[in-house]
């Protein structure tokens, strides 16, 4: 009798619990200037000096600005990373290799800043830097000012 309460109380656990697929996911870190080399998505090129890096299962957006005496990323053929660790911050030592174009290795990128950014705010990115139309305005255009009584 006791073993047969115990299997169906195992047998009511593993009925209950949820699948991987329904676990939770968490999103993508606002504050993190980080990111695994491994876990990397998709590049895009912004500008000469810029890239938007989508990473992980969310494929969350960072911008990574570059630079360097002779840095100049629209020139380049290939875009990786170079790094010990496999993790690119914005204090690391992580060089962009760029192409099989350069000289010799003082020709290569590094990292000045790595960001974690909305989709708002990558959205807004774009349309500074003229990737997309500037997004139109939303309501009348009219401000309203209150006074302090």
């Amino acid at each position: 009798m006791r073993s047969i309460f115990i299997s169906i109380f195992f047998m009511h656990l593993v009925a209950c619990a949820a699948p991987s697929e329904f676990a939770y996911q968490p999103s993508c870190d606002l504050r993190a200037f980080c990111f695994s080399q491994r876990n990397i998505r998709n590049i895009e090129l912004i500008d000469n000096d810029t890239l938007v890096v989508h990473v992980g299962r969310n494929s969350c957006p960072y911008l990574v600005e570059v630079g360097g005496v002779f840095c100049n990323l629209t020139f380049s053929s290939t875009i990786g990373f170079n790094d010990s660790d496999g993790r690119i911050c914005k204090t690391d030592n992580t060089r962009i290799i760029s192409g099989p174009f350069r000289r010799n290795n003082d020709e290569v990128c590094r990292i000045r800043n790595v960001k974690a950014v909305t989709d708002d705010e990558l959205l807004e990115y774009y349309a500074v830097h003229g990737h997309i139309p500037p997004l139109p305005p939303v309501g009348s255009g009219q401000l309203e000012l209150e006074t302090p009584q």
